[in-house]
């Protein structure tokens, strides 16, 4: 009787710690399911251009002022001389371009004298170049020559006439030309006022240069940029007037330059800052854009040495990360398919992917630290 009790006591013990494994083999598969779930869930944004404009006070006695940039102030005189070159042509008077036909329809010869003028309907003069005789009832082919050639530069076939004869007989006393003449005289250079400004402006550009690499030798440190503030014209000579007959002229210039440095950090970094205040609520900012940063002197106090330099910056936005949208307690439950469609209803965000793991998880997890919500970075 007594070991019968004892058998049945050893079984129902074997029962209950069977039941403890079971559940503690089933608490442990829950809890490996629910501790490796994870979720990825890659936001590709679509990118908003932003851009502002804005200006910096500069100062450049060492003074402290709030929201300043730090500056550098250069003033230097500096001048040079270069040499032009005349890009003009003039034609030289005299000598035959071309032939005319001298038509008389009169009973009676005419004399005609050495530069006697033959003009076209269209104000082209062209004179004789020697002396002739048109026969009565006849014709006489001539050398002409042009009275200004810089008038044409070709002549297409015409009919002249002789305004020095009396009215009456020009009808009947009148040149012809059967070929084109051209005004091929005799060419030289001529300076044109085109020429002295853009050797003025050559040489302005290469003194201002100048003036930037002295500038830049007595700067510490490498990342400096250097704006001009004022650029003005102390004297200037030039060595001959517009439209003289010369190969080559020469310009003087003196300038009283004045420069002012900056530190390029410090510029990107108040940029920076200024396009963050004017990102979109809701949005975050993803770039400055180096390329489209622009700045130029707008002021200068002469007298308190204080620069005003405006700039332009421009870049992007994408929507940021702790937008309500992603809250995970929206999203946790959802399937791969039922998130792409609820994210799609934004118009900042371009793509959705989603990766689950393990293989066997087919939802977003419940546990909110095991979803990782991950902003592709978009900038080019």
């Amino acid at each position: 009787m007594y070991i019968k009790k004892h058998t049945q006591v050893a079984e129902s013990y074997k029962k209950l710690v069977l039941g403890f494994v079971i559940i503690a083999v089933v608490l442990v598969g829950i809890i490996l399911y629910f501790s490796a779930s994870k979720a990825v869930i890659k936001i590709t944004p679509k990118v908003t251009a932003i851009q502002t404009d804005f200006v910096a006070d500069v100062v450049t006695d060492g003074g402290a002022i709030d929201q300043a940039l730090q500056g550098v102030l250069f003033e230097k005189e500096v001048e040079g001389a270069l040499e032009g070159d005349a890009t003009g042509t003039q034609v030289l008077a005299g000598g035959t371009i071309g032939k005319v036909i001298l038509i008389n329809k009169r009973t009676e010869p005419q004399t005609l004298v050495k530069t006697t003028r033959l003009l076209t309907a269209d104000g082209i003069l062209l004179r004789l170049s020697d002396k002739v005789v048109v026969p009565a009832n006849g014709e006489i082919e001539v050398n002409v020559y042009a009275d200004d050639p810089n008038a044409f530069q070709e002549l297409a076939p015409t009919k002249f006439t002789i305004p020095g004869l009396w009215e009456g007989l020009q009808s009947s006393i009148y040149g012809e030309s059967k070929a084109a003449i051209k005004s091929i005289g005799e060419s030289v250079k001529v300076v044109k006022a085109v020429d002295i400004a853009r050797t003025k402006d050559k040489l302005t550009e290469e003194l201002y240069n100048k003036a930037i690499d002295d500038f830049k030798a007595q700067l510490p440190g490498q990342n400096n940029t250097v704006m001009v503030v004022t650029k003005k014209v102390a004297d200037e000579k030039v060595s001959v007037e517009a439209e003289t007959v010369v190969d080559k002229f020469i310009v003087n210039l003196k300038l009283n330059v004045v420069l002012v440095a900056l530190n390029q950090d410090a510029i990107m970094k108040m940029a920076g800052e200024r396009l963050k205040s004017v990102v979109p609520a809701n949005q975050e900012l993803l770039n400055l854009n180096a390329n489209n940063f622009s700045y130029k002197v707008q002021n200068f106090d002469e007298v308190k040495k204080t620069v005003n330099v405006k700039v332009h910056v421009e870049g992007d936005s994408v929507i940021a990360s702790n937008h309500e949208i992603f809250n995970k307690e929206k999203l946790s439950g959802l399937s791969p398919k039922g998130l792409e469609l609820y994210l799609s209803n934004f118009d900042e965000i371009e793509k959705v992917e989603v990766e689950l793991s393990p293989f066997w998880v087919k939802n977003i997890p419940k546990l909110q630290d095991h979803i990782i919500i991950t902003i592709l970075n978009t900038a080019k």
